[in-house]
């Protein structure tokens, strides 16, 4: 049941209750009608008379304040997520990683104040802010400074917070990870003998393990403070298994990842009605739906965060891109290849087509979203860097690349759209 729901459901049954004691009041009350206080005289001294208050009387009006508080209260929740369902569905927003948002470095303070610039000078009027990394969390007292000054600017300040890629607790924590086998052979006496230990991805990071309760627990209670913290959404990156690791099954990646967003979206909704919910997906999830490796299904997803922010990023399709036709709105079937060693053109590839990526990537997950009845909104991540293997052939992402992006998204119907550079140098786009 929605938040919304459940007030409107605790409004009602208040004024049932206070309905039901005004018929309990009426049924039962005094047959001696109720006579104010009136001044008399007495030694030439004007007093009143012994007021005729009953107990049921201050029972009454203490029920109808009771009443009335509850219903403040519950206009309010409701006032609290309208706005901010309706601030969050306009994100035009700009990524900041972790040393630039904290540090107080000049490199650092000057790129803060070229962020805040744009969202003075410019139709930008959001920031998402790393809190929580591979490494651990980290929320500084100058990043709350920070966030007291975006909100200022009357910006939408979104934490990105990565989940179980996370390597800071293996020492205190190591139950709390990801292990595997591995067989090593004992030099006394020849025999082959298997030892558990923490297992490590390719490029030799540490991930929690989705289904034990107190990781879950731990990622909750940290994401809860990042609520107190005054982020106005949270933004949740690597919610998934690693895509090399084997020693669970699809199946079973799919259970886990599905239960523990719902257990996620439960607790923070509980915890604050109004906070807004979104998560990281692979760019091809959009037009695939799913994907076994990593334990991420559309349909889970799309039930239980308000917004789903594919990394829909051109250069990052290896496997090239490719849609079906589109009947209902007169679409081709589109194929672009990663790379085409036949011929010297570049025109045809994925990295070249912006516009065609995002547009149709964000209808097949619409569609999708519409075929289920998935409430979800797409806010997609868009490309604002290059990448060697691009710039090596002659492809940049410049100024018009992006608009590209842009307009895609806004043509297809997202609620926004988030850019991404890692060091958070943005191409000036609004010139």
């Amino acid at each position: 049941m929605s938040v919304r729901a459940t007030l409107i459901i605790l409004l009602f049954a208040t004024l049932l209750a206070l309905i039901a004691g005004g018929i309990f009041i009426y049924k039962y009350r005094p047959t001696t009608a109720y006579v104010p206080s009136q001044p008399v005289i007495k030694n030439e001294e004007v007093v009143l008379a012994e007021s005729t208050t009953t107990p049921l009387d201050i029972a009454v009006q203490e029920l109808l304040e009771k009443s009335a508080e509850v219903i403040a209260q519950t206009q309010k929740f409701i006032q609290e997520i309208q706005t901010a369902k309706e601030k969050s569905s306009k994100v035009r927003g700009v990524y900041l990683n972790e040393f630039i948002a904290n540090s107080q470095t000049p490199i650092a303070s000057k790129t803060r104040q070229d962020i805040v610039k744009l969202l003075d000078e410019t139709g930008l009027n959001s920031v998402v802010i790393d809190i929580k990394e591979a490494y651990g969390p980290n929320l500084s007292l100058s990043l709350k400074t920070f966030i007291n000054e975006l909100h200022r600017k009357d910006a939408w300040v979104i934490a990105r917070i990565v989940v179980f890629r996370d390597a800071s607790l293996t020492n205190e924590k190591p139950h709390w990870y990801l292990t595997t086998t591995t067989d090593a052979t004992s030099t006394d006496s020849g025999q082959a003998t298997s030892t558990m230990v923490l297992w490590q991805d390719n490029a030799s990071q540490y991930w929690l393990d989705p289904k034990n309760e107190e990781v879950r627990n731990y990622l909750i209670e940290f994401s809860k403070k990042a609520v107190d913290y005054g982020f106005d959404e949270l933004q949740f990156d690597y919610i998934r298994y690693p895509d090399d690791y084997d020693e669970v099954t699809g199946q079973e990646k799919i259970a886990w990842i599905g239960d523990f967003f719902a257990k996620l979206s439960q607790s923070l909704r509980e915890y604050k009605p109004s906070v807004i919910l979104s998560v990281d997906i692979f760019g091809y999830v959009a037009t695939q739906f799913q994907s076994y490796e990593i334990g991420q299904r559309l349909v889970d997803a799309g039930r239980y965060f308000d917004y789903l922010s594919f990394m829909l990023y051109p250069s990052h399709f290896y496997g090239g891109f490719r849609v079906p036709a589109d009947s209902a709105r007169q679409l081709p079937a589109l194929y672009f290849p990663y790379q085409d060693e036949t011929t010297t053109s570049t025109a045809h590839l994925v990295s070249n087509n912006p516009y065609n990526v995002i547009f149709r990537s964000v209808l097949q997950a619409y569609d999708y979203f519409a075929l289920f009845g998935l409430p979800a909104k797409i806010r997609p991540w868009l490309q604002d860097f290059n990448l060697k293997a691009d710039t090596e052939r002659g492809i940049f992402y410049d100024a018009e690349k992006i608009k590209a992006q842009i307009q895609a998204a806004e043509d297809a119907g997202t609620a926004g759209w988030l850019l991404w550079n890692s060091a958070n140098i943005y191409t000036n786009i609004f010139i």
